[in-house]
């Protein structure tokens, strides 16, 4: 009975994965999801349509500067011998999360803003409490004193005041075309943040890549080397920001300031088409040029290997190991992933599930910024999910 239902099985398994094998080149299989891969072979991919996602829940609370806020202010009530004080400043800092977009950008705008232009601002906007007002201005007049750390400092308060939990939803549409010696693709990224109080939707930069690459064979091995330009154009909403500390491997997505350079190389090895293995090594040029960026140049170096177990068949078990190292301007920028999964390859559908997860973060405050925006505490993992139709 047991070999009745075993031989048809076998023969279906058999019949999904021949056609594969059949006209399997070398590196057909080398996609990933997190770090770069190598260049597929145009003969068994001319086209690919997709949607690339990320799932990430995020612990938006920036811990340090959102305390310091509310223990400065509820010392200085009670040292002026009021009572009920901690609960006052939560009410003020709930005051300080309804104030709306409007008037903290105006604030942002207005680096200089002098004390009494800041507290008429938040007096404006409903914030009553002087208390929650003076630690306001104190933790801006004590970030610096360039319009610039200034800014930063709004900057910090207002995510600060609006913290929250939340799931982040990174949605990537892209289509990618493959000739012999070059493969061009491009995607339009936006993000969807899920919070309890509703869900906002925020567009990301384009992003364009191309690349070429070489193969040598040598029997049933083969060692290949991959070159390729990635390119973050600043077309996204300032909102997006935000969605970088999710995962800050895509965070040049999100970062509308910054004009994105990322010139790469990939090297491959394939084992008889039962283990592909690659690295890549990566220099990440931001280049700010609008919306007053925290910092005109940031530079990151991306590094990582991954494999790829079976790339023939139609199931495939990928592991990766990718890391960030800052170069300039970039100390939130500096963080080591692993990212693990499945993926199902049948005719031409594709589909990859794996999880991500920081396995090493360095120590850095909280007020780190990513594109002027805090990064808070990093989302403990990520889902990752790929769904492609390959032509």
């Amino acid at each position: 009975m047991r070999l009745r239902i075993l031989v048809p099985v076998l023969g279906l398994l058999a019949g999904i994965a021949a056609p594969a094998l059949a006209k399997n080149k070398p590196f057909s299989g080398s996609e990933m999801l997190t770090g770069r891969g190598m260049k597929p072979p145009a003969q068994t991919q001319t086209v690919q349509v997709g949607i690339q996602a990320g799932v990430s829940p995020i612990s938006a609370a920036l811990g340090y500067v959102k305390d310091e806020l509310r223990d400065r202010a509820v010392a200085e009530c009670e040292e002026s011998g009021l009572a009920g004080c901690g609960p006052n400043v939560d009410a003020a800092l709930e005051a300080l999360k309804n104030v709306p977009d409007s008037t903290w950008d105006r604030m942002e705008s207005v680096a200089g803003m002098t004390d009494p232009e800041i507290d008429k601002a938040l007096v404006d906007a409903g914030v009553t409490d002087p208390y929650a007002r003076q630690q306001v201005k104190d933790y801006v007049a004590k970030s610096g004193l360039t319009p610039q750390e200034r800014q930063d400092a709004v900057k910090a308060v207002r995510i600060a005041a609006k913290a929250e939990s939340s799931v982040n939803l990174l949605l990537e549409p892209y289509v990618r075309v493959n000739t012999k010696y070059v493969e061009a693709g491009a995607s339009l990224p936006f993000m969807l943040r899920i919070r309890n109080a509703g869900t906002d939707a925020h567009l990301g930069n384009v992003t364009l890549d191309v690349r070429s690459g070489w193969v040598w064979k040598a029997g049933g091995m083969a060692l290949g080397v991959t070159g390729g330009l990635g390119a973050y154009l600043p077309s996204g909403t300032r909102q997006a920001d935000e969605s970088g500390r999710a995962d800050l491997f895509q965070a040049p997505k999100t970062m509308h300031q910054y004009l994105g350079l990322a010139p790469y190389l990939v090297v491959g090895f394939d084992a008889s088409q039962w283990v592909l293995v690659q690295s890549h090594l990566e220099y990440l040029a931001l280049v700010g040029v609008r919306d007053g960026p925290p910092a005109d140049r940031v530079q990151v170096l991306k590094y990582g290997i991954g494999t790829v177990v079976l790339p023939s068949f139609f199931l495939n078990i990928l592991a990766e190991l990718n890391g960030m190292f800052p170069l300039e301007n970039a100390a939130a920028f500096d963080v080591l992933y692993f990212t693990g999964g499945l993926q199902v390859k049948i005719a031409f559908f594709r589909w990859a599930l794996a999880v991500e997860a920081p396995i090493w973060t360095a120590q850095r405050p909280d007020t780190t910024v990513i594109g002027g925006v805090p990064v808070g505490k990093l989302s403990k993992y990520n889902i990752l999910t790929r769904l492609a139709f390959t032509f």
